[in-house]
Protein backbone atom coordinates (compact mmCIF):
# COMPACT_ATOMS: atom_id res chain seq x y z
CA UNK A 1 0.00 0.00 0.00
CA UNK A 2 1.48 3.38 -1.28
CA UNK A 3 2.57 5.83 1.43
CA UNK A 4 -0.37 8.94 0.98
CA UNK A 5 1.45 12.09 -0.41
CA UNK A 6 0.53 15.54 1.19
CA UNK A 7 -1.36 17.54 -1.15
CA UNK A 8 0.12 21.20 -0.99
CA UNK A 9 -1.48 24.16 -0.60
CA UNK A 10 -3.88 25.55 -3.37
CA UNK A 11 -1.95 28.21 -4.82
CA UNK A 12 -3.62 32.02 -4.65
CA UNK A 13 -5.44 33.23 -7.53
CA UNK A 14 -3.29 35.61 -10.16
CA UNK A 15 -4.06 39.05 -10.25
CA UNK A 16 -5.33 39.97 -13.44
CA UNK A 17 -2.13 41.62 -15.92
CA UNK A 18 -4.46 44.78 -16.71
CA UNK A 19 -5.39 45.72 -13.33
CA UNK A 20 -1.67 44.61 -11.86
CA UNK A 21 -0.29 47.35 -14.46
CA UNK A 22 -2.71 49.56 -13.49
CA UNK A 23 -1.79 49.55 -9.73
CA UNK A 24 2.07 49.84 -11.03
CA UNK A 25 1.21 52.68 -12.41
CA UNK A 26 -1.29 54.36 -10.28
CA UNK A 27 1.52 53.88 -7.59
CA UNK A 28 4.23 55.51 -9.46
CA UNK A 29 1.74 58.69 -9.44
CA UNK A 30 1.16 58.58 -5.98
CA UNK A 31 4.23 58.56 -5.26
CA UNK A 32 5.11 61.64 -7.40
CA UNK A 33 2.28 63.57 -5.75
CA UNK A 34 3.26 62.51 -2.23
CA UNK A 35 6.41 64.50 -3.39
CA UNK A 36 4.39 67.47 -5.03
CA UNK A 37 2.36 67.53 -1.64
CA UNK A 38 5.85 68.08 0.44
CA UNK A 39 7.30 70.73 -1.42
CA UNK A 40 6.01 73.52 -1.13
CA UNK A 41 6.82 76.17 1.16
CA UNK A 42 3.62 76.69 3.04
CA UNK A 43 4.77 73.38 4.70
CA UNK A 44 7.11 74.83 6.83
CA UNK A 45 6.22 76.91 9.59
CA UNK A 46 9.00 79.34 8.97
CA UNK A 47 7.64 80.26 5.71
CA UNK A 48 6.49 83.68 4.99
CA UNK A 49 2.89 84.08 4.33
CA UNK A 50 2.72 86.46 1.17
CA UNK A 51 0.73 84.61 -1.20
CA UNK A 52 -1.56 86.47 -3.46
CA UNK A 53 -5.13 84.94 -2.84
CA UNK A 54 -5.13 83.53 -6.90
CA UNK A 55 -1.90 81.81 -6.13
CA UNK A 56 -2.62 80.20 -2.64
CA UNK A 57 -5.77 79.11 -4.83
CA UNK A 58 -3.87 77.28 -7.26
CA UNK A 59 -0.92 76.33 -5.84
CA UNK A 60 -3.34 74.38 -2.57
CA UNK A 61 -5.37 72.97 -5.49
CA UNK A 62 -2.67 71.38 -6.93
CA UNK A 63 -0.43 70.55 -4.14
CA UNK A 64 -2.36 69.82 -1.38
CA UNK A 65 -6.55 68.87 -2.50
CA UNK A 66 -5.84 67.15 -5.68
CA UNK A 67 -2.35 65.41 -4.52
CA UNK A 68 -4.20 63.93 -0.84
CA UNK A 69 -6.24 61.69 -3.14
CA UNK A 70 -3.75 59.14 -4.24
CA UNK A 71 -2.43 58.80 -0.78
CA UNK A 72 -6.12 57.36 0.03
CA UNK A 73 -5.70 55.29 -2.96
CA UNK A 74 -2.40 53.88 -1.73
CA UNK A 75 -4.54 52.46 1.44
CA UNK A 76 -7.38 50.84 -0.86
CA UNK A 77 -4.59 49.47 -3.38
CA UNK A 78 -3.15 48.20 -0.02
CA UNK A 79 -6.10 46.69 1.64
CA UNK A 80 -7.57 44.77 -1.90
CA UNK A 81 -3.78 43.16 -2.53
CA UNK A 82 -3.82 42.00 1.13
CA UNK A 83 -7.06 40.50 0.89
CA UNK A 84 -6.96 39.47 -2.71
CA UNK A 85 -6.50 35.61 -2.76
CA UNK A 86 -6.99 35.22 1.01
CA UNK A 87 -9.27 32.31 1.85
CA UNK A 88 -9.28 33.22 5.44
CA UNK A 89 -7.01 30.75 6.82
CA UNK A 90 -3.93 31.27 9.28
CA UNK A 91 -1.47 29.65 6.76
CA UNK A 92 -2.42 32.29 4.88
CA UNK A 93 -2.50 35.02 6.95
CA UNK A 94 0.80 34.46 8.67
CA UNK A 95 2.39 34.61 4.63
CA UNK A 96 1.17 37.52 4.17
CA UNK A 97 1.56 38.96 7.44
CA UNK A 98 5.13 37.31 7.25
CA UNK A 99 5.93 39.54 3.46
CA UNK A 100 3.83 42.90 4.96
CA UNK A 101 6.31 42.58 7.92
CA UNK A 102 9.18 42.51 5.92
CA UNK A 103 8.26 45.12 3.53
CA UNK A 104 6.18 47.77 5.95
CA UNK A 105 7.84 47.32 9.04
CA UNK A 106 11.25 46.68 8.35
CA UNK A 107 12.02 50.13 6.26
CA UNK A 108 9.95 51.84 8.65
CA UNK A 109 12.26 51.26 11.55
CA UNK A 110 15.54 51.78 9.41
CA UNK A 111 14.41 54.83 7.49
CA UNK A 112 13.06 56.29 10.80
CA UNK A 113 16.34 55.60 12.16
CA UNK A 114 17.77 57.22 9.31
CA UNK A 115 15.90 60.05 9.75
CA UNK A 116 16.76 60.96 13.60
CA UNK A 117 20.42 60.47 13.21
CA UNK A 118 20.46 63.07 10.21
CA UNK A 119 18.20 65.14 12.22
CA UNK A 120 20.94 64.81 15.05
CA UNK A 121 23.89 65.74 13.06
CA UNK A 122 21.87 68.82 11.56
CA UNK A 123 20.68 70.07 14.38
CA UNK A 124 24.21 69.19 16.24
CA UNK A 125 26.68 71.07 13.59
CA UNK A 126 26.78 75.19 14.05
CA UNK A 127 26.37 75.64 10.62
CA UNK A 128 23.03 73.99 9.95
CA UNK A 129 21.48 73.67 13.95
CA UNK A 130 20.08 77.28 13.78
CA UNK A 131 17.69 76.00 10.51
CA UNK A 132 16.35 72.54 11.46
CA UNK A 133 16.42 73.32 15.51
CA UNK A 134 12.49 73.84 15.60
CA UNK A 135 10.22 72.87 18.22
CA UNK A 136 8.55 69.97 16.74
CA UNK A 137 11.37 67.92 15.34
CA UNK A 138 13.98 69.25 18.18
CA UNK A 139 15.96 66.16 19.24
CA UNK A 140 19.35 67.18 21.17
CA UNK A 141 17.84 67.69 24.41
CA UNK A 142 16.13 64.22 24.38
CA UNK A 143 16.56 61.14 26.59
CA UNK A 144 17.60 58.25 25.16
CA UNK A 145 13.88 56.70 25.83
CA UNK A 146 12.64 60.00 24.41
CA UNK A 147 14.67 59.00 20.97
CA UNK A 148 13.52 55.78 21.07
CA UNK A 149 9.70 56.51 21.25
CA UNK A 150 10.62 59.28 18.26
CA UNK A 151 11.92 56.45 16.25
CA UNK A 152 8.84 53.86 16.88
CA UNK A 153 5.88 56.94 16.82
CA UNK A 154 6.72 59.93 15.23
CA UNK A 155 9.26 59.68 12.93
CA UNK A 156 11.57 62.15 11.31
CA UNK A 157 10.56 61.24 7.57
CA UNK A 158 7.27 61.69 8.37
CA UNK A 159 6.00 60.30 5.43
CA UNK A 160 6.94 57.03 6.87
CA UNK A 161 3.21 57.02 9.14
CA UNK A 162 1.48 55.51 6.26
CA UNK A 163 4.01 52.36 6.63
CA UNK A 164 3.18 52.81 10.61
CA UNK A 165 -1.09 52.80 10.20
CA UNK A 166 -0.49 50.08 6.90
CA UNK A 167 1.28 47.14 9.19
CA UNK A 168 -1.29 48.09 12.44
CA UNK A 169 -4.20 47.54 9.85
CA UNK A 170 -2.04 44.23 8.95
CA UNK A 171 -2.01 43.22 12.45
CA UNK A 172 -6.14 43.67 12.17
CA UNK A 173 -6.87 42.05 8.95
CA UNK A 174 -7.76 38.86 10.97
CA UNK A 175 -11.07 40.73 11.93
CA UNK A 176 -11.59 43.01 9.25
CA UNK A 177 -11.41 39.60 7.06
CA UNK A 178 -14.08 37.88 8.93
CA UNK A 179 -16.48 41.30 9.11
CA UNK A 180 -16.59 41.77 5.65
CA UNK A 181 -16.70 38.27 4.68
CA UNK A 182 -20.13 38.01 7.10
CA UNK A 183 -21.33 42.08 6.83
CA UNK A 184 -20.02 43.34 3.56
CA UNK A 185 -20.75 46.98 2.85
CA UNK A 186 -22.26 47.43 6.27
CA UNK A 187 -18.52 47.41 7.62
CA UNK A 188 -17.79 49.84 5.28
CA UNK A 189 -20.66 52.11 6.33
CA UNK A 190 -20.03 51.76 9.87
CA UNK A 191 -16.46 52.59 9.21
CA UNK A 192 -16.93 55.58 7.45
CA UNK A 193 -18.10 57.20 10.75
CA UNK A 194 -15.23 57.76 12.98
CA UNK A 195 -13.19 58.11 9.53
CA UNK A 196 -15.79 60.90 8.56
CA UNK A 197 -15.04 62.71 12.42
CA UNK A 198 -11.52 61.95 12.16
CA UNK A 199 -11.37 59.11 15.14
CA UNK A 200 -7.89 57.52 15.60
CA UNK A 201 -5.80 56.03 18.22
CA UNK A 202 -3.50 57.94 20.14
CA UNK A 203 -0.07 56.89 20.22
CA UNK A 204 2.15 57.23 23.12
CA UNK A 205 3.88 60.91 21.62
CA UNK A 206 1.63 63.71 20.41
CA UNK A 207 0.62 62.03 16.88
CA UNK A 208 -2.02 59.56 16.49
CA UNK A 209 -2.02 55.96 15.23
CA UNK A 210 -4.39 54.05 12.75
CA UNK A 211 -5.95 57.79 11.37
CA UNK A 212 -9.04 57.42 10.14
CA UNK A 213 -8.01 57.79 6.97
CA UNK A 214 -6.26 54.72 7.46
CA UNK A 215 -8.66 52.14 8.16
CA UNK A 216 -11.87 53.13 6.19
CA UNK A 217 -9.73 53.17 2.88
CA UNK A 218 -7.68 50.02 3.61
CA UNK A 219 -11.51 48.33 4.57
CA UNK A 220 -12.66 49.81 1.59
CA UNK A 221 -10.21 48.15 -0.98
CA UNK A 222 -10.37 44.91 1.23
CA UNK A 223 -14.24 44.66 0.86
CA UNK A 224 -13.76 45.00 -3.11
CA UNK A 225 -10.88 41.67 -2.53
CA UNK A 226 -13.45 39.86 -0.15
CA UNK A 227 -16.30 40.50 -2.14
CA UNK A 228 -14.99 40.24 -5.57
CA UNK A 229 -16.45 43.33 -6.44
CA UNK A 230 -15.82 44.38 -10.46
CA UNK A 231 -12.99 46.64 -11.03
CA UNK A 232 -13.55 48.12 -14.51
CA UNK A 233 -16.04 50.86 -14.96
CA UNK A 234 -17.79 52.31 -18.38
CA UNK A 235 -15.09 55.19 -19.22
CA UNK A 236 -17.93 57.26 -20.61
CA UNK A 237 -18.46 58.98 -17.09
CA UNK A 238 -14.96 59.64 -16.63
CA UNK A 239 -15.60 63.97 -17.89
CA UNK A 240 -18.40 63.62 -15.03
CA UNK A 241 -16.09 62.38 -12.36
CA UNK A 242 -12.98 64.51 -13.01
CA UNK A 243 -15.80 67.67 -13.56
CA UNK A 244 -16.84 66.41 -9.53
CA UNK A 245 -13.55 66.11 -8.65
CA UNK A 246 -12.20 69.38 -9.60
CA UNK A 247 -15.46 70.87 -8.36
CA UNK A 248 -14.74 69.59 -4.57
CA UNK A 249 -10.87 70.12 -4.62
CA UNK A 250 -11.41 73.54 -5.70
CA UNK A 251 -13.77 74.10 -2.57
CA UNK A 252 -11.20 72.77 -0.90
CA UNK A 253 -8.48 74.99 -2.29
CA UNK A 254 -10.03 78.33 -1.73
CA UNK A 255 -10.53 77.49 1.92
CA UNK A 256 -7.09 76.80 2.46
CA UNK A 257 -6.10 80.01 0.72
CA UNK A 258 -8.16 81.82 3.25
CA UNK A 259 -8.11 79.91 5.71
CA UNK A 260 -7.26 81.72 8.95
CA UNK A 261 -6.95 79.29 12.04
CA UNK A 262 -4.00 78.72 13.42
CA UNK A 263 -1.50 75.94 12.26
CA UNK A 264 -1.50 73.80 15.40
CA UNK A 265 -5.79 73.49 15.35
CA UNK A 266 -7.18 70.09 15.59
CA UNK A 267 -7.64 69.24 12.38
CA UNK A 268 -11.03 68.06 13.46
CA UNK A 269 -11.89 71.46 14.50
CA UNK A 270 -11.19 73.47 11.42
CA UNK A 271 -13.50 74.23 8.74
CA UNK A 272 -11.17 71.96 6.75
CA UNK A 273 -12.56 68.64 7.91
CA UNK A 274 -15.21 68.14 5.37
CA UNK A 275 -13.63 69.13 2.62
CA UNK A 276 -10.70 66.99 3.14
CA UNK A 277 -12.71 64.08 3.46
CA UNK A 278 -15.05 64.76 0.56
CA UNK A 279 -12.37 64.99 -1.44
CA UNK A 280 -11.27 61.88 -0.83
CA UNK A 281 -14.82 60.43 -1.07
CA UNK A 282 -14.99 61.76 -4.36
CA UNK A 283 -11.41 61.32 -5.46
CA UNK A 284 -10.72 58.07 -4.99
CA UNK A 285 -13.13 56.60 -7.35
CA UNK A 286 -12.98 59.40 -9.49
CA UNK A 287 -9.10 58.67 -9.96
CA UNK A 288 -9.74 54.63 -10.50
CA UNK A 289 -11.82 55.44 -13.54
CA UNK A 290 -10.31 58.55 -15.05
CA UNK A 291 -7.09 56.53 -15.53
CA UNK A 292 -8.98 54.66 -17.48
CA UNK A 293 -9.70 57.30 -20.47
CA UNK A 294 -6.37 59.54 -20.21
CA UNK A 295 -3.92 58.05 -17.69
CA UNK A 296 -3.06 54.60 -19.89
CA UNK A 297 -0.21 55.83 -21.19
CA UNK A 298 1.46 55.38 -17.89
CA UNK A 299 1.86 51.40 -18.30
CA UNK A 300 4.18 52.42 -21.14
CA UNK A 301 7.67 50.10 -20.72
CA UNK A 302 9.54 53.50 -19.65
CA UNK A 303 7.17 54.54 -16.39
CA UNK A 304 7.19 50.91 -15.52
CA UNK A 305 10.62 50.64 -15.17
CA UNK A 306 10.52 54.39 -13.09
CA UNK A 307 7.95 52.46 -10.97
CA UNK A 308 10.83 50.06 -9.94
CA UNK A 309 12.01 53.10 -7.90
CA UNK A 310 8.88 54.13 -6.24
CA UNK A 311 9.27 53.45 -3.03
CA UNK A 312 12.69 54.76 -2.87
CA UNK A 313 11.21 57.88 -3.27
CA UNK A 314 8.63 57.98 -0.93
CA UNK A 315 11.28 56.54 1.84
CA UNK A 316 14.25 58.88 0.78
CA UNK A 317 12.20 62.02 -0.20
CA UNK A 318 12.15 63.61 3.63
CA UNK A 319 14.05 64.51 5.40
CA UNK A 320 15.84 65.77 1.85
CA UNK A 321 13.35 67.73 0.86
CA UNK A 322 13.28 69.64 4.08
CA UNK A 323 16.95 70.35 3.59
CA UNK A 324 16.81 71.92 0.02
CA UNK A 325 13.35 74.03 1.09
CA UNK A 326 14.95 76.13 3.96
CA UNK A 327 17.97 77.27 2.21
CA UNK A 328 15.99 78.74 -0.47
CA UNK A 329 13.51 79.96 1.17
CA UNK A 330 16.13 82.12 2.62
CA UNK A 331 18.06 82.66 -0.49
CA UNK A 332 14.85 83.68 -2.79
CA UNK A 333 12.66 86.00 -0.60
CA UNK A 334 9.06 86.54 -1.24
CA UNK A 335 6.54 87.13 -3.56
CA UNK A 336 4.49 84.64 -5.73
CA UNK A 337 7.15 84.25 -8.45
CA UNK A 338 9.63 83.11 -5.49
CA UNK A 339 7.63 80.81 -4.01
CA UNK A 340 6.99 79.04 -7.00
CA UNK A 341 10.64 79.22 -8.07
CA UNK A 342 11.08 77.25 -4.37
CA UNK A 343 8.60 75.00 -5.29
CA UNK A 344 10.15 74.10 -8.42
CA UNK A 345 13.86 73.69 -7.74
CA UNK A 346 13.34 72.15 -4.64
CA UNK A 347 10.24 69.19 -6.35
CA UNK A 348 13.13 68.72 -9.11
CA UNK A 349 16.10 69.16 -7.09
CA UNK A 350 14.78 66.60 -4.83
CA UNK A 351 13.29 64.07 -7.42
CA UNK A 352 16.80 64.26 -9.50
CA UNK A 353 19.12 63.47 -6.45
CA UNK A 354 16.75 60.91 -5.00
CA UNK A 355 16.34 59.14 -7.93
CA UNK A 356 19.75 59.49 -8.82
CA UNK A 357 21.24 57.80 -6.37
CA UNK A 358 18.06 55.29 -6.15
CA UNK A 359 19.82 54.14 -9.62
CA UNK A 360 23.27 54.38 -8.32
CA UNK A 361 22.20 52.09 -5.64
CA UNK A 362 20.24 49.62 -7.48
CA UNK A 363 23.29 49.52 -10.21
CA UNK A 364 26.06 49.01 -8.22
CA UNK A 365 24.52 47.33 -4.59
CA UNK A 366 21.44 45.60 -5.93
CA UNK A 367 21.12 44.02 -2.51
CA UNK A 368 21.52 47.33 -0.48
CA UNK A 369 18.61 48.67 -2.70
CA UNK A 370 16.85 45.45 -2.04
CA UNK A 371 17.50 45.78 2.15
CA UNK A 372 16.01 49.56 2.41
CA UNK A 373 13.04 49.01 0.05
CA UNK A 374 11.94 46.01 1.68
CA UNK A 375 12.65 43.63 -0.60
CA UNK A 376 10.83 45.77 -3.37
CA UNK A 377 12.44 46.42 -7.04
CA UNK A 378 15.33 44.64 -6.82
Amino acid sequence: MSAVEPTAPPRPPALDETVSRKLRALSLLGIVMVVVGHAPSYRDPAAPSDRTLWFGFFERLFTDALPRVVVMMFFAIAGFLFCFGHNGTWVVHRRKFAARTRSLLGPYLLWSLLGLLLYLALQSLPVTAAWFENSSRKLTDKTIGELAMRLLFEPIPYQLWFLRDLWLMVLLSPLLLALLTRFGVVVIVVLAVPHLLDLGVSSPLSTRLLTGDAYFWFAFGAWFAVRRLPLVYDVKWAPVWLAVLLAVASGRAWLLANATWRVDTPFAETPDLWWFKGVHLVGVPALWVIYDRWLRWMERPFWLRISGYAFFVFAAHEPLMSMLRKPLMRWLGTGDAMHALQFGLTLFGTLAIVLGCGVLLRRFAPSVFLFVCGGRGA
